[in-house]
């Protein structure tokens, strides 16, 4: 699908970055509780119709208040609550065998707040003893203001976020598979503040035509593949990019994060035969992490061997990371590859190194070079 370049293995793309948190979205689907007749209903007003038409103008506005309303009712169930001013926490990590989520990310649990911002609200991180958190603030048009990604409190306001209604998506650093890392990820998530004197409502301004929203996001992934859009291009604070480029975001990866938050690079088309990857000095914030995810032909990990993280990984005494694409299991940072694999090396925190261009990207050598 994408063009590789011979001399540059590892490259920025699109792919990489979609379903980053519709994958999140399901998962909070898959975990929501019914709530119960004493639970009050959902924060949320939504017009009845008639549908309003769908324009490259208001796209992302269309995208994001469909979005927004399913998190209200999505939390409001959960929670036992309004589903406005309310954490919710998914606790568990991804299903590697789960077929509904392409391209999942292993890296981190999420946690989501819909905020009525007619009154200021205080969100507070905690101290995480070097582990990754971030909260991402998106506004009702998808416009991103803020991704905190250090401990402390931080204000919203209409004003700084640049409109009434915001999500917050926070992003806490996981092993997977270590249960006594969950507990300790489950503890910080738990620390997370939020206050406000007056939660609110959410209140969509438009009853939006679905067939228009799908026909758009369809059109906006198909040019995304042909112009090989890099991720880090359609997400940013209003004014930063142009409202077309803009549009990308929703569509490919709803709520992916801005480059600052994250990079995704695309390993894509490699033969079987065993290779290496010499991964050193990745240039990410001293709390950030790098992770590598395999993927088969239709986006799913296969087998046992498909994740690796900085965490854990195994570094010599250089400090380098010899990641190993193929050959055999018992070798350190050990990765399965097979026929279509591809995979998806993801910087948390990226840092100036990474955009002057004086990191340079690593590239997969065949074992023996």
């Amino acid at each position: 699908m994408f063009a590789l370049n011979p001399n540059t293995f590892l490259q920025r793309c699109i792919r990489s970055s979609a379903m980053l948190v519709l994958g999140g979205a399901l998962m909070a689907a898959q975990q929501t509780v019914l709530a119960d007749d004493h639970c009050p209903a959902p924060a949320l007003s939504v017009k009845a119709g008639p549908t309003t038409s769908v324009s490259e103008q208001n796209y992302s506005l269309a995208e994001t208040q469909v979005i927004f309303a399913d998190y209200v009712r999505k939390i409001a169930a959960t929670t036992c609550s309004g589903g406005v001013g309310q954490l919710m926490h998914l606790r568990n990590t991804p299903d590697p065998t789960d077929r509904t989520i392409l391209r999942i990310n292993f890296d981190t649990i999420y946690s989501f707040l819909i905020l009525d911002l007619t009154t200021p609200a205080i969100i507070t991180l905690p101290e995480t003893d070097g582990r990754y958190q971030s909260a991402e603030v998106l506004d009702e048009e998808h416009y991103i203001p803020f991704i905190f990604q250090r401990p402390g409190t931080y204000e919203l306001t209409q004003e700084n976020v640049g409109g009434q209604y915001a999500i917050v998506i926070f992003r806490t650093q996981v092993t997977m598979g270590d249960e006594e890392d969950l507990k300790a990820v489950h503890a910080l998530q738990d620390q997370i503040q939020v206050a406000q004197e007056v939660p609110g409502s959410y209140v969509a301004s438009d009853a939006w035509d679905m067939d228009d929203i799908l026909a758009m996001r369809k059109a906006y992934q198909a040019r995304a593949v042909r112009d090989k859009v890099p991720s880090e291009d359609m997400a940013g604070a209003r004014g930063e990019i142009t409202q077309d480029m803009h549009n990308f975001g929703p569509a490919v990866g709803w709520g992916g994060q801005t480059k600052e938050g994250a990079i995704y690079l695309f390993i894509d088309d490699e033969p079987n035969a065993p290779q290496t990857l010499l991964v050193k000095d990745v240039p990410m914030a001293n709390n950030a992490f790098w992770s590598i995810t395999v993927y088969d032909k239709d986006g799913y990990p296969q087998g046992e061997h498909f994740s690796l993280n900085s965490t854990f990984a195994t570094a010599n005494d250089e400090g380098e990371t010899v990641v190993h694409f193929g050959g055999s299991p018992d070798q350190e940072n050990y990765l399965e590859v097979y026929q279509g694999w591809n995979a998806t090396f993801r910087i948390y925190s990226p840092q100036a190194e990474y955009f002057d261009g004086s990191w340079g990207i690593p590239s997969l050598l065949p074992v023996g070079n």
